[in-house]
C-alpha cells in the first residue's frame, strides 16, 4: 500500500502584499512568499498541495505559481508542478492552484480551462494514477461562492458523479460554508451585534418578506448535498452524493478560520471530502488542522489541513 498525503490552505490571495502595482502581481504589491512557506513551518509537506486564493498566480507565465514552487522548494519542500484552476462564472483572480510532486503521483489528465473543448463539467479535475497503478483517482479543488448560499448549492451539485464509488475522487477547497449538525453549525448567528448586514447574506438562508429580519438560519444545502444531511434523531447522515467530510471522519471540529475582530464564531470551512472508498483509506488520526507559524502574526486568515490516505 502506499501513503498519499494531501493537503488544503487558503493562502490570503497568495501572499500578495497591498503596496502599489506591479507589473508582475497586477493590483496590489508583490508577493510575499514566505506567506506561503510560512504555512509549511511545520515541515509537513504533502504529495498534492491545494492552494486557495492564487491570487493571479496564473498570469505573466504563471510567474506567481512557479515562484511560490520555488520557494516552497527552498524552504525544504519538494519540486512541485504547479496546475492553474479557475472559478466558475468568471469569478475573478482568485482561483485555486494544484501543486504536485510528481515524483509521488502519475499524473494523466488535467483539464485547463483555457483550452479548447473545455467542459465546465471538468472544471479544476484532476485525474492521476500511483506509481505502478493503473487505477485512476481524481482530484478537483473548489472555492465556494462566497456571497450566495443557492449559488454555492448549484455549484455542489455539480459533484453527482464523482460520489459514485466507482469512482474515487476527493474534493479539496474553502467551501464557504459547514454541512448540518451540533458539531459544525455556528450557535451565534442570532447573536445581537455579531454579524453584519453583509454577513449574514452570505450566510443565511434566504426567506424573504418579515424574515429577512430573523431568526435566521444557517444555509448548510450546499455542504449536506454533497456528505448528507445531520439527522438529529439517528445521530448521523442521510442522504447526499457520497461524500466523506474528512474533519468529521476524525471527530476534530477545529475551526479552520482565525478569530474574528467582532467576536463572530470562527467554522471549519476548509474541508477534504472523500467519496466512499477513498473514505475507507483514511488513516485514522492523520487529520490536523495546523497551526500557524506565528498566531499574532498569522500567514493568513485561514489555517491548513492535512490528511493521508493508505491506498
Amino acid at each position: 500500500m502506499t501513503h498519499l498525503r494531501l493537503s488544503y490552505a487558503n493562502i490570503e490571495h497568495g501572499g500578495k502584499t497591498p503596496a502599489g502595482y506591479s507589473a508582475y502581481s497586477g493590483d496590489g504589491g508583490p508577493y510575499d512568499y514566505s506567506k506561503v512557506t510560512g504555512m509549511f513551518h511545520d515541515a509537513d509537506f504533502p504529495d498534492i498541495f491545494v492552494m486557495g486564493e492564487a491570487d493571479d498566480y496564473e498570469l505573466h507565465g504563471m510567474e506567481g505559481a512557479w515562484e511560490a514552487a520555488a520557494a516552497i522548494r527552498d524552504a525544504g519542500g519538494p519540486a512541485y508542478t504547479p496546475l492553474p484552476c479557475s472559478l466558475p462564472r468568471d469569478g475573478g483572480p482568485f482561483a485555486p492552484m494544484i501543486f504536485v510532486d510528481t515524483t509521488k503521483i502519475v499524473v494523466r489528465r488535467f483539464y485547463y480551462h483555457r483550452l479548447p473543448g473545455f467542459a465546465a463539467r471538468n472544471r479544476n479535475l484532476l485525474v492521476f494514477t500511483l506509481p505502478g497503478h493503473d487505477d485512476p483517482i481524481r482530484l478537483v479543488a473548489w472555492h465556494g461562492d462566497i456571497f450566495s448560499s443557492d449559488t454555492r448549492l448549484t455549484d455542489a451539485r455539480r459533484f453527482d458523479r464523482l460520489g459514485e464509488p466507482a469512482i474515487p475522487c476527493m474534493l479539496l477547497g474553502d467551501w464557504n460554508s459547514v454541512p448540518s449538525g451540533p458539531h459544525f453549525e455556528p450557535t451565534d448567528l442570532n447573536t445581537p451585534g455579531v454579524h453584519s448586514a453583509c454577513q449574514v447574506n452570505r450566510r443565511v438562508k434566504f426567506q424573504g418578506g418579515d424574515r429577512l429580519a430573523g431568526p435566521h438560519l444557517y444555509d448548510t444545502r450546499a455542504m449536506d448535498a454533497l456528505v448528507g444531511w445531520w439527522n438529529p434523531a439517528t445521530r448521523q447522515r442521510e442522504g447526499g452524493l457520497g461524500f466523506h467530510h474528512v474533519a468529521e471522519l476524525a471527530e476534530d471540529y477545529t475551526p479552520t478560520q482565525g478569530e474574528k475582530y467582532n467576536g463572530r464564531q470562527p467554522l471549519p470551512i476548509d474541508a477534504i471530502l472523500l467519496n466512499k472508498p477513498l473514505a475507507d483509506a483514511y488513516v485514522a488520526g492523520s487529520y490536523r488542522v495546523h497551526e500557524w507559524r506565528d498566531p499574532a502574526d498569522p500567514d493568513s486568515d485561514h489555517k491548513r489541513i492535512s490528511a493521508t490516505l493508505d491506498l
